[in-house]
């Protein structure tokens, strides 16, 4: 895309109303990685969100706590904890089992939906849902190999952190988190040799979920974050998730100096980036589009969803495009081309057009294109929780979307909407809004959706530091998707 001074100093203005919402929204983000409201034990899903969010706020110790804690749950023989799963099930009527030792078995590596205190998790669904533990790697592996770029400083911000809490914990109620320092579950060193094991058995659990070995994960009902849409088969989200945990794991296995791993994880996003671009675009609807399976049961087949947005993040993760990019093996040199290629680039945009044309409506993005068929555990009506709703959280991966493509206006039409004075608080804060009404319901503060934006925003501004440049910014610009 060739310099335009106008196109910076739009992205710059934009920058300037995120940044008053950043302010508005510090103080939310750093009370827990739970959701929020209603929600009070731990979403794996979630915390990826939460986590990056308190990671690019500066809260590196609280961060590698946090991962460390969340991992320490991975589902393993050698862990006592007890496991529920089903509960969003049809298949299991929608009622809750306990894991035995076999089931414990078939779960191996994954993570659970839930973590709801030490000793008891859950598994929604039949199976464990593959974004709690994709994203988990994503955003672990993320943040861990930022932090490892430069190991000298943050070791020693570590041990002076540590000495200063030790000593202040003896008489406050910090005591546990110094203990915790001390051990080194704050250090991003020590994490990451701890962490690192957990997440490659956990993309073996994954990689075993490609069945019919397409390349594609499937998936049953509700195992995905739409924990009432039914949605069976291969799903273009769960892919992105995939491909994200592949990407972020290349990286940090690089940054590792693990280089022959490094590669083979970048082949496998490759295979699942061809795979997507093989199986689920769909040239009729000129946009990525799921494949539901025949037992599917909750509705159309055609169904165009807002989540599939993510997929357009995951393949420019760790590119030009990607104002965040951390370090990833340039050597593979298929993967590059394949992410570089400009089929990929107009189909991606055909995808943009396509939401904002089937599923904005009044400029509402709404998170289901049309009325859901079937629903379940919750039989929800027209304008309910996931359906046809309009939702912060996957909002806030929209706008990302669009701002890694470039597309401001488009960028301003849905921050507009999430900074809305319209409440008592801003759109952002709630989990969902009929966009019938304008009435906001579910948990309250989602920290959740309060996260994806701020994370889209730093991107967002961290484009914006180059922008006075026009030789920066062609630089840039030659290596789009």
């Amino acid at each position: 895309m060739p310099y335009s001074s106008s196109q910076d100093n739009g992205w710059i203005s934009f920058a300037d109303k995120a940044n008053r919402f950043l302010q508005k929204t510090q103080e939310q983000v750093l009370q827990g990685i739970n959701p929020g409201g209603i929600y009070q034990a731990i979403w794996c899903r979630d915390a990826a969100y939460i986590l990056k969010d308190w990671f690019l706020s500066g809260n590196i110790h609280g961060t590698m706590q946090q991962i460390y804690q969340i991992w320490s749950h991975q589902i393993l023989p050698t862990n006592p904890e007890k496991l529920v799963y089903g509960r969003g099930s049809p298949e299991m009527n929608f009622l809750s089992e306990v894991a035995k030792e076999d089931k414990q078995k078939q779960f191996d590596g994954a993570l659970p939906t839930t973590i709801y205190q030490v000793g008891f998790s859950e598994v929604y669904g039949q199976n464990p849902d593959i974004d709690s533990t994709a994203l988990m790697i994503s955003t672990s592996s993320w943040i861990l190999a930022r932090s490892l770029k430069d190991r000298q400083s943050l070791s020693d911000t570590s041990i002076s952190a540590a000495q200063t809490t030790t000593t202040a914990a003896e008489h406050s109620s910090d005591y546990i988190f110094a203990l915790l320092s001390k051990i080194g579950i704050t250090d991003p060193i020590k994490v990451a040799e701890f962490v690192l094991p957990r997440m490659l058995k956990a993309v073996e659990y994954l990689s075993n979920r490609d069945i019919d070995n397409d390349g594609l994960l499937e998936q049953n009902h509700n195992e995905d974050w739409m924990d009432t849409v039914l949605r069976a088969g291969k799903i273009v989200y769960s892919q992105a998730c995939w491909i994200l945990a592949l990407s972020n794991l290349g990286s940090l296995l690089f940054q590792l100096g693990r280089g022959d791993e490094s590669d083979k994880i970048a082949r496998l996003a490759y295979g699942a980036i061809k795979a997507v671009d093989l199986n689920l675009w769909s040239e009729e609807d000129g946009c990525y589009l799921d494949i539901q399976e025949t037992h599917h049961i909750g509705g159309s087949y055609r169904t165009l969803t807002q989540d599939v947005c993510l997929y357009l993040v995951a393949i420019t993760e760790n590119t030009m495009n990607d104002n965040l990019k951390i370090t990833r093996n340039h050597n593979v040199e298929e993967a590059e081309t394949t992410i570089l290629d400009q089929n990929l680039h107009n189909r991606s945009s055909r995808t943009l057009d396509a939401i904002r044309t089937r599923a904005w409506k009044e400029k509402w993005p709404l998170v289901t294109e049309v009325e859901l068929k079937a629903t379940g555990p919750w039989l929800l009506k027209p304008y309910e929780y996931h359906n046809q709703t309009f939702w912060p959280w996957t909002t806030g991966i929209e706008i990302l979307a669009r701002s890694r493509f470039d597309r401001l206006e488009e960028c301003n039409i849905l921050f507009s909407k999430l900074a809305s004075e319209g409440h008592p608080h801003i759109h952002a804060f709630y989990e969902w809004v009929n966009p019938i009404t304008d009435q906001p319901d579910g948990s309250f503060p989602f920290r959740t959706g309060i996260s994806s934006i701020r994370t889209a925003i730093a991107d967002i501004i961290e484009k914006t530091k180059g922008s006075s440049s026009p030789s920066s910014r062609d630089s840039s610009s030659s290596s789009t998707i």
